[in-house]
């Protein structure tokens, strides 16, 4: 699981971030290589992260740049760690991302990526240059027959930084955002835009909501509030709240779903209880679970029984 701010990444000096595009053609898997001629190496699309970029943004942003393909992002793949330059630790985050159309954009620097190239698994693994790069490819080959390379992401938002409740003498369900809590809002929409969500979901107190609203408004998706998801029904009918997560993970459609911190236990044990052994007791442990503003991605493997597959957690930055 990928640690909130993406602190698992501070020792690198250069941090990337890609996808490994793929298709299946009659139950055949393909997957997209683009060939660098500065290097003259095949290799998957992938760059550096702008400033004040997450990971799942730049993988997106730099898709289309070097391949035309607007995608959104699918199972998490092994990172890559290598020395570049004079010894510099460059880390670069990977993602599976399924095309199902043509590109909607064209390559911005054709001195950077010459020709772009769908092949068959085998044949990526043998036109591969780095030989580390076929750790991404194996991924994929194995979700592809295990039916986990299409898996859906649920995500669990905890809303942005609120005014403390100590000092809030008003209705609870009225007390609202903090200016970082605006802020943490405002960057959630670039780094939650990274899924293309089909569905947004939320306590209907205030906080929650407004956490939403620029998501919202930029994507022209509405909120669907859910009593059942505030901290008074929570903690009155938990089992309610449980109830509205049991039907999004059956539904299988990808999910935001923003809540507040004493609701998460309850969220917590759901996704749990979705999950194997092994990969259940790496989520979070311990109040406060979250941090305001932060997600965690849940991956769901499709199908009659909602499987979890892997998780994530990230923090817009500068916030």
């Amino acid at each position: 699981m990928s640690n909130a701010g993406e602190s698992a990444h501070l020792h690198a000096d250069v941090l990337a971030a890609g996808c490994v595009l793929w298709r299946d053609r009659a139950g055949e898997l393909e997957v997209l290589l683009v060939h660098r001629p500065r290097y003259r190496d095949w290799s998957w699309p992938k760059g550096k992260v702008d400033k004040g970029e997450t990971l799942p943004e730049a993988a997106v942003r730099e898709v289309l740049e070097e391949t035309g393909y607007s995608v959104t992002l699918g199972l998490p793949l092994p990172s890559a760690r290598y020395t570049v330059g004079k010894a510099l630790r460059k880390h670069v985050s990977y993602w599976a991302a399924e095309v199902t159309g043509k590109p909607t954009g064209t390559v911005q620097n054709p001195r950077e990526i010459d020709e772009i190239r769908w092949v068959t698994a085998a044949r990526a693994k043998a036109m591969l240059t780095r030989f580390d790069d076929r750790e991404q490819l194996d991924k994929v080959v194995h979700a592809h027959s295990t039916g986990t390379l299409r898996a859906w992401p649920f995500i669990i938002v905890r809303h942005g930084k609120a005014f403390p409740r100590a000092k809030w003498h008003e209705i609870e369900h009225e007390r609202p955002l903090l200016a970082i809590g605006t802020r943490q809002s405002l960057a959630l929409t670039g780094l939650l835009s990274a899924w293309h969500l089909k569905r947004l979901v939320s306590s209907p107190w205030k906080r929650c909501v407004a956490t939403l609203a620029p998501l919202s408004a930029a994507t022209g998706k509405s909120i669907r509030k859910r009593t059942t998801l505030s901290e008074k029904a929570n903690a009155q009918n938990p089992q309610k709240t449980r109830a509205v997560l049991e039907k999004i993970l059956v539904k299988g459609v990808p999910t935001a779903l923003c809540t507040h911190r004493p609701v998460l236990p309850t969220v917590l044990e759901v996704l749990a209880d979705h999950s194997p052994a092994g990969l259940a007791e790496r989520l979070p442990p311990r109040d406060p679970f979250m941090n305001p503003g932060e997600i965690l991605v849940a991956y769901v493997r499709p199908g009659a029984v909602p499987r979890i597959v892997e998780f994530e957690r990230y923090r817009p930055i500068d916030t």
